[in-house]
């Protein structure tokens, strides 16, 4: 017989293990379209990589970060629901982005350099969004529709979990920003330390800035949970510029030396 209160730990850990096993059995199950998506992306990036480091480390850096994402799809966390779509995405990006750094590391390459290929990267994916998707993708942000969801969610004053996200919204007075998001957990972050990147993790916080540029958010940002603050201050302003800063002096001369190319 099992000792008192035994049963409802052994149900727990059942869910937590049967959550965690659809989770891999789903990317798993995508595994070939998310290589498929990856081999896009690094063929987008070849003539930047071999004007960098020549043909010949190029293909075996292109050849090992494949390998590193590879074996790194079964752990990325899946987040069940239409509203987590977008959650999801990140985490992608993430698992590559972390594969470049992996693969650059055991070429004693830092993590700084590591990330400059992943900003070139998204910037080069996001040029083949057409300008109707970014047209339509900008709209949203800032529509009556999505603006009336914002104001809902920020009056209740909840704290919204998703996976390993966790976030409250605030609506702003439009002069500074006009909505915002505080991220208090980041699946992103936690997914890095998992991986042993956790120095690499405030660099991938700055991957939001090509994706800013590309698809018109407006973001302003000075803090992340990355960077060992409380949260991450997400601010949209309609029509503003990008501005992200980390409070990690080497990520932030990263920042200004490639806002300067």
């Amino acid at each position: 017989m099992l000792p008192s209160g035994s049963s409802g730990i052994l149900l727990s850990d059942f869910d937590v293990l049967s959550t965690r096993n659809r989770q891999m059995s789903y990317y798993t199950s995508q595994k070939s379209k998310l290589l498929n998506d990856f081999d896009i992306t690094a063929s987008l990036m070849r003539e930047c990589l071999v004007e960098r480091y020549g043909q010949d480390f190029a293909e075996t850096l292109s050849r090992e970060v494949r390998r590193e994402y590879e074996d790194l799809i079964p752990e990325v966390p899946f987040i069940e629901g239409m509203r987590a779509r977008a959650l999801n995405s990140f985490l992608l990006i993430t698992a590559q982005e972390v594969a470049v750094y992996k693969a650059m590391k055991k070429h004693g390459r830092g993590p700084s350099e590591a990330w400059e290929i992943c900003h070139e990267a998204i910037e080069r994916r996001m040029e083949r969004f057409s300008n109707v998707k970014r047209w339509l993708l900008k709209r949203l942000m800032y529509s009556r529709f999505f603006m009336r969801r914002v104001r809902r969610r920020a009056e209740r004053k909840e704290q919204f979990k998703f996976g390993d996200f966790e976030l409250r919204y605030l609506l702003g007075d439009g002069t500074k920003f006009d909505w915002g998001v505080d991220y208090v957990a980041c699946g992103n972050y936690n997914f890095a330390k998992a991986q042993g990147a956790e120095e690499f993790a405030p660099y991938v916080c700055m991957s939001d800035i090509a994706l800013s540029d590309s698809l018109g958010w407006g973001l302003i940002r000075t803090q992340t949970l990355a960077d060992g603050c409380e949260s991450c201050d997400f601010r949209f302003k309609r029509g503003s510029d990008t501005k992200i800063s980390s409070k990690t002096p080497e990520v932030q001369t990263t920042i200004e030396r490639i806002m300067k190319s």
